[in-house]
């Protein structure tokens, strides 16, 4: 049995692992690279295996950079099944069409398209519950886990000659509004284990909503406006919920909320079918019918028309796609508000080497945005407690629950890898730092 690392390794995006085993040959995740132009370029480069070989994918859960080329990957010969949970293939759905109808604009030729992304939708075929075993053929077979990252995330369990692999995926945060903690592994022969923050800790969830309360009423005071690059999946319905609760409890100013996302809006929809799979408290919110995705400070501006004219909108809180910054309807607001000492830039997300984010993020004194170069005055904050990802302490619980033979560190930037590898071969673990396309024999 070998791993193809075809992605996430030595750095945070691009998830695609190839497992062969004796019998069937299996893909977990096969996302797309994001951030900087040496890694999108690998979107396009051909894949280290064979797609027509794949007999199984398995999709930890519905971010870009885990399933935005699957469609490729149709194209290309894949002929087999899609496994994924339930929530998993909803969010699919409009995220890949979504990506398919951006690779149609771009110029240069498309990955995929519209078509492609349909057929590999079919592909889809199999859904899953948490803790659901299913036999994969030849004596291989996986169970997925509660991975508490986004709705309907995991981490897999993969049983195959008499060995358990287990594949963080994107591990969670602990004490997130929409989604449980991440459940513990199975001890472990082989554990693949995420880095994404690796090297630092995050603040408590309740001090970093409180430091998000302070930014909305020191900017809303000063007459600027809240801008929050936000990822349509998650990170949006968990800040619309912080906000709704924030009003509720009279924490913030009365002031009008845009979602000025389409893919978010999407997202949101499917969120309203799942409320159920909710912790508690959330879950108890939607049983008295209060919607924290539906009250009356919150509009959403589903048309361009509509985008165009919160321009003309002071002090109030924005919330638009896409969360790096690398496209969408937040570049608008961002030129817009940059410029501006009052107005204040909030960072909720990761924010991956070469985006417009980062480049902000780490202190940019201008930047280019649709064609024009835009001073940094604005505030510029990251609150990180926010995050949807573990942190080191985390990841660090978590695998030792694993207590694994072989560890190996993907989906970081190399500073997350080193810092996380050091504490693991610390604790007496064998960590090894995949290279992109290495094949490891196991």
């Amino acid at each position: 049995m070998r791993i193809t690392f075809a992605g996430a390794a030595g750095t945070v995006t691009g998830s695609c692992f190839f497992v062969a085993t004796k019998g069937v040959k299996l893909l977990v995740d096969c996302g797309m690279f994001q951030g900087l132009p040496e890694l999108e370029a690998r979107n396009a480069e051909p894949f280290p295996f064979d797609p027509a070989e794949v007999d199984w994918l398995i999709l930890t859960h519905g971010h870009l950079d885990h399933l935005g080329l699957v469609p490729r990957l149709v194209r290309e010969g894949f002929q087999g099944r899609g496994i994924c949970t339930v929530p998993t293939r909803d969010i699919a759905q409009v995220m890949l069409m979504d990506a398919a109808r951006i690779q149609e604009e771009e110029e240069g030729g498309a990955l995929y398209t519209v078509e492609d992304a349909l057929e590999s939708l079919d592909r889809l075929a199999v859904t899953v519950e948490y803790g659901e075993e299913v036999e994969l053929g030849k004596g291989v077979r996986v169970r997925f886990h509660d991975a508490g990252h986004i709705l309907g995330a995991a981490f897999v369990e993969i049983q195959a000659e008499g060995k358990t692999l287990v594949f963080s995926g994107d591990l969670g945060n602990r004490g997130k509004p929409l989604v449980e903690d991440p459940s513990y592994p199975p001890k472990a022969d082989v554990l693949v284990l995420e880095s994404t923050y690796g090297d630092r800790l995050h603040p408590p969830v309740e001090e970093s909503i409180e430091e998000l309360r302070r930014v909305i009423v020191e900017t809303l005071a000063s007459g600027g406006n809240v801008v929050i690059p936000s990822f349509a999946l998650e990170r949006t319905q968990e800040v619309l919920y912080i906000l709704f609760r924030l009003w509720k409890e009279r924490r913030i100013p009365r002031t009008k909320i845009f979602l000025d996302s389409p893919l978010a809006t999407q997202a949101t929809k499917i969120f309203e079918r799942y409320t159920e799979r909710f912790p508690e408290p959330a879950r108890k919110l939607f049983r008295k019918k209060e919607d924290p995705f539906d009250f009356e400070l919150l509009e959403y501006t589903l048309t361009k028309a509509a985008s165009k004219k919160i321009a003309e909108e002071n002090g109030v809180i924005i919330i638009a796609g896409s969360g790096m910054c690398t496209g969408g309807r937040i570049l608008y607001h961002l030129k817009a508000n940059l410029p501006r000492p009052e107005s204040s830039i909030v960072f909720v997300g990761y924010q991956a080497e070469g985006t417009l984010g980062r480049a902000i993020l780490d202190g940019a004194f201008e930047v280019e945005i649709l064609g024009s170069v835009v001073p940094v005055r604005a505030a510029v904050w990251r609150i990180e407690g926010l995050s949807a990802h573990a942190d080191q302490e985390i990841l660090l619980d978590w695998a030792l629950h694993a207590d694994p033979g072989q560890v190996f560190l993907v989906h970081g930037e190399p500073h997350a890898l080193g810092a996380l590898a050091s504490r693991l071969a610390s604790l007496g673990y064998s960590v090894h730092i995949p290279a992109w396309h290495e094949t490891v024999e196991l």
